[in-house]
């Protein structure tokens, strides 16, 4: 058995437990079939491959994974049972040419970035096969002689039954941020299927850079397959707007040289109490993450500060600006300075890195901190949150991911700037908050108490010391203050002390 068959089994396995109620994610169903070969998940699958060659598809590895779903699902199922499910005899087709539409196009993975294309593509399917059935998700279900796959139906272990050359359509599969990882795990199963069934799999894509589709796709698929492993074999060509699916040679092409973009920003945004101590602690460094966080409260948080960022690290190198995510209302995404409109938006943190760019700007909200610890080496990564104090600015960059300590995340820090916002007499003031780290501390707490405290003792411009500033000279009161900044709990007990 080699690590693909088991990707395979575990495919069949996930639809077997969707046919008895339990809906389980990709990753759970490769823990699962690491029962095979007497492994406890999947990343003991990957560091002992020399189990996996040796285990056998037989009474005794089948009643591991029966022991298996029994104690995590309550599914009783004998040795034999499973094994009658799992063999590939019972539900892959080797046949030399596909016994759908036998003179038709190879079997295997072709994608467009149009709706439209998929629907001619349907229809050409159906005149051709007399009406042969189609596996859709989204992009085909509306389809008359289509069978709607639903969220999961890619694993279904049905898809392996059908007669080979049968049309699959996948998708659309979003290309963002938050969407990454769910759309590797299915391409890396349309190309299982593709490869192991011999089926024609369309895939409809939704993308902000479609000119770099067939480039993030081969990214993304490269990405999935383990070491010997050739999924990208499986990447034939497009569909095409009159529905036909044709051979692209080669699938994918080298990326071209980045395009230099003027940059148009400024850093008059930046306070001027701290402007000139930011841009010292950023002169020179090219990787790292910068940090922003506003009082006032915005379709893109602390926005300006980030444009304003742009102007003190053009040393590092072209920027990037990453998508979070496919908004309900896509022109928000646009509610940016003019210095972000102009950047190059993209997919992905990997996808820009692919293309060459080491200066991002991506959203928090969405992107997984270990990730950002992952390219933090290499990237400078700035980003903008809701917050004006450091240490809350920091820990809201904890919202997605699984990063189980924060402290990897700070050592990579360059520079954290809260800024809270407020009306006095003289118009708009700023109060700042900015930790600069002392290299010279390498070791950074463990505990959350410690390291906020670790934090704030790294500020340079304490909020509380620029706060007794305005408000002595008479440029803020007391009231504006409370207004402005009832969101912070620390503004309340501050001012009651100062009474």
């Amino acid at each position: 058995m080699d690590i693909q068959q088991l990707k395979l089994m575990a495919g069949r396995v996930r639809g077997l437990l969707e046919q008895s109620k339990h809906t389980i994610g990709h990753n759970q169903s490769l823990d699962l079939i690491a029962a095979l070969p007497g492994l406890r998940n999947w990343p003991e699958v990957q560091a002992f491959p020399d189990r996996v060659t040796a285990c056998e598809l037989d009474a005794t590895s089948a009643g591991r994974l029966g022991f298996r779903l029994k104690r995590k699902f309550d599914l009783n199922l004998t040795p034999q049972a499973i094994l009658g499910h799992l063999s590939p005899s019972a539900s892959t087709n080797t046949a030399l040419a596909p016994q759908i539409w036998p003179t038709g196009p190879q079997p295997g993975i072709y994608v467009t970035d149009s709706q439209e294309a998929i629907d001619a593509l349907l229809a050409n399917y159906e005149d051709a096969t007399d009406g042969a059935l189609i596996y859709a998700e989204r992009a085909g279900n509306h389809w008359e002689g289509s069978i709607d796959l639903g969220e999961g139906g890619l694993w279904s272990s049905g898809l392996w039954r059908v007669p080979s050359g049968t049309l699959l359509v996948v998708g659309p599969l979003l290309f963002d941020q938050q969407s990454w990882n769910s759309t590797r795990d299915r391409l890396e199963m349309a190309c299982l299927i593709a490869q192991g069934a011999g089926h024609r799999v369309a895939v409809l894509i939704d993308t902000p850079t479609p000119e770099a589709m067939f480039e993030d796709v081969r990214l993304i698929v490269r990405s999935a397959q383990p070491e010997g492993e050739d999924y990208e074999a499986a990447l034939l060509g497009s569909v095409s707007a009159e529905g036909a699916l044709q051979l692209r040679q080669p699938f994918a092409t080298s990326r071209p040289v980045l395009a230099q973009v003027p940059n148009v920003a400024t850093p008059d945004a930046i306070p001027a109490s701290v402007r000139n101590q930011l841009a010292n602690a950023l002169a020179g460094k090219t990787s790292g993450l910068l940090l922003f966080g506003s009082s006032e409260i915005e379709e893109h948080s602390a926005i300006e500060l980030v444009a304003a960022s742009l102007a003190m690290t053009e040393h590092a190198g072209p920027a990037a600006r990453i998508m979070p995510r496919h908004r309900p209302t896509p022109a928000k995404d646009w509610l940016v300075p003019q210095a972000i409109q102009q950047l190059p938006f993209l997919p992905s943190i990997e996808s820009a890195y692919a293309q060459g760019y080491r200066r991002m700007i991506v959203s928090p909200h969405y992107t997984r901190a270990e990730l950002m610890k992952q390219f933090s080496g290499d990237v400078l990564f700035i980003s903008g949150t809701y917050g004006s104090v450091v240490d809350d600015v920091f820990m809201r960059f904890f919202v997605a991911g699984s990063l189980k300590r924060e402290e990897d995340l700070l050592s990579s820090v360059l520079a954290i700037l809260g800024v809270a916002y407020a009306h006095g007499s003289h118009g708009r003031e700023s109060i700042c908050d900015l930790y600069l780290p002392d290299r010279a501390k390498v070791v950074v707490p463990a505990k959350d108490d410690d390291l906020t405290q670790f934090i704030q003792d790294g500020r340079v411009v304490r909020w509380q010391d620029e706060l007794v500033q305005l408000l002595g000279e008479g440029r803020l009161t007391r009231s504006a203050v409370q207004t402005a900044l009832k969101r912070n709990r620390h503004v309340a007990d501050f001012l009651s002390s100062l009474s």
